[in-house]
């Protein structure tokens, strides 16, 4: 019941999404999720963990890790740190690699299971930690720059052929976004199996397994996933009551979400609303 669907936009007049957070949550995990950008994350100061697929790797500063479309992940940060995200978009790697990206070749970077330095990567990433706010025009104009010059290394250095697991994936990548950017556009709602699968023109068995082959979970457990990300968002951005989110967000009764959010977090929403609804660093 974990893996969630991200759904990537590019930030302001950049290419890409470039941001930089700091965290100083210890209990705090972002849920198992995928999408169909490139991450690239860079430690700056502190740590942070990650899980990759079935493994697990600690980012300390100067370390680098690249997550390529469709794997499955998930952070936390044990300490406090700064981390530098970029998220590139698949259709804008596809463009300025004239369509080469993912079905011909992906991205192999990672300093912890190489435990070898990205040293030719870290001048243009610090340059654009500074960019990620994007300021001005002037500001944005050299960000793009180093984005370019960025992919120009990672195409250079650090390009693997596409493994033949991911290419067997590869079709299904647009069906996949289609199907939970619909989820995420209806989660209010009272939505069923056989209604998406009859939105797409499947059978609900078909559709089932599918969904569950591809995701790693059930369309149901998808579904509380992200309602429960959304009721996440509203408990620490917002005073309004959890009986008003737990019906907004699309549970049936207070007791469905409660059990799911217990289940989920280890702790009851009050609970958890008292403990980090002010910690406005880590929910920025």
């Amino acid at each position: 019941m974990e893996y969630l669907h991200e759904m990537i936009k590019s930030t302001s007049q950049l290419p890409v999404k470039m941001f930089t957070f700091h965290s100083t949550n210890p209990k705090r995990i972002i849920p198992k999720h995928w999408h169909l950008s490139s991450e690239l994350l860079y430690c700056l100061s502190g740590s942070l963990v990650i899980w990759k697929g079935s493994k697990q790797y600690i980012l300390h500063p100067q370390d680098v890790l690249l997550i390529n479309p469709n794997e499955i992940h998930s952070t936390q940060s044990p300490e406090q740190n700064h981390i530098l995200v970029i998220q590139f978009p698949i259709e804008f790697l596809q463009k300025v690699t004239n369509g080469k990206f993912y079905r011909a070749f992906e991205f192999n970077l990672n300093t912890i299971a190489s435990r070898k330095p990205a040293q030719d990567l870290l001048p243009i990433l610090n340059r654009l930690s500074a960019f990620s706010k994007q300021y001005t025009i002037i500001d944005n104009l050299h960000a793009t720059a180093a984005i370019y010059e960025l992919i120009a290394l990672l195409c250079t250095n650090y390009m693997i052929e596409t493994p033949q697991s991911s290419l067997n994936r590869a079709g299904d990548l647009t069906l996949l976004g289609n199907i939970t950017g619909y989820i995420q556009q209806h989660y209010q709602e009272s939505l069923t199996l056989s209604q998406v699968s009859s939105q797409f023109g499947y059978s609900a068995s078909y559709f089932s397994k599918l969904f569950s082959n591809r995701m790693n979970l059930t369309f149901s457990d998808y579904l509380q996933q992200l309602r429960l990300d959304v009721a996440n968002d509203r408990l620490l951005n917002s005073n309004e009551t959890l009986i008003n989110i737990a019906f907004d967000v699309g549970f049936s009764s207070y007791r469905n979400f409660y059990n799911a959010f217990y289940t989920n977090y280890q702790m009851s929403p009050t609970k958890y609303r008292k403990r980090y609804q002010h910690d406005k660093i880590l929910h920025v």
